[in-house]
């Protein structure tokens, strides 16, 4: 499995957007919507750590 970034997840979730958007709503627009909002999580998850200190800056767990 090819390890993903923060970008493909934002770009993911911006499609997600679309998809919710372009939906007439009903559960198709909802579930669009909730793969919308898990992948900006992901992606500010991903952005989130590839930020953060190494190294003995990392904190106790290192």
């Amino acid at each position: 499995m090819v390890p993903k970034d923060g970008d493909y997840f934002a770009v993911q979730a911006a499609l997600a957007r679309q998809r919710a958007s372009a939906k007439a709503g009903g559960r198709d627009s909802r579930v669009a919507g909730h793969l919308a909002l898990a992948y900006a999580a992901l992606a500010r998850a991903k952005s989130e750590r590839a930020s953060a200190p190494r190294g003995d800056e990392a904190g106790p767990m290192g």
